[in-house]
């Protein structure tokens, strides 16, 4: 079972929920078995369940919480069902959320990779294509597709007309 899958279930029981919360909130020194008993009656239970999951880890000194599960099973989940489109460069799917790109990088590096991504899945070099084509087919993976279609063309991975009318797919040189 995906390890999200498994957190969330854990968590589901609200008696659970509240021993992992008390377990939480004693920070890094964590919690003695005497200590959750006595404010959550039901902690003999919850606790295989916890520490089945990874939330929580025993040690001689009581539990502790392992909050490292979560980006563990975030990055799990991420792996297991990408947010990125089909086809999208590895290097800039973690961009992506929901089949969305939600941020366009500052980093130029990042947002070239990014660019050049979105016109290799976009726009075949054998076509002519329209403005309004190309800001519909932008708009269907960003917030702002104008941007876009203006990065694009700055790093020479569109021409342009001189009206702004047509636009061509060409090979950008090389990042600098």
């Amino acid at each position: 079972m995906e390890p999200s899958h498994e957190i969330v279930k854990a968590l589901a029981d609200p008696a659970r929920l509240r021993v992992f919360a008390a377990i939480v909130l004693a920070g890094e020194h964590g919690t003695g078995l005497a200590v959750l008993r006595e404010g959550h009656p039901d902690a003999d239970r919850a606790l295989p369940r916890l520490v089945r999951a990874g939330l929580v880890t025993s040690g001689g000194d009581g539990f502790r919480a392992d909050t490292k599960v979560f980006r563990e099973a975030a990055a799990a989940a991420r792996s297991a069902v990408p947010d990125a489109p089909e086809g999208t460069d590895p290097g800039v799917a973690n961009l992506y959320t929901a089949g969305r790109l939600t941020v366009i990088p500052t980093r130029r590096a990042t947002r070239v990779a990014v660019l050049r991504d979105l016109a290799e899945r976009l726009f075949a070099f054998d076509r002519v294509y329209t403005q309004a084509e190309v800001t519909e087919s932008l708009a269907a993976v960003h917030d702002d597709p104008l941007t876009l279609r203006r990065e694009m063309v700055d790093e020479l991975l569109l021409e342009r007309t001189v009206g702004g009318r047509e636009y061509r797919r060409r090979e950008a040189p090389p990042l600098d």
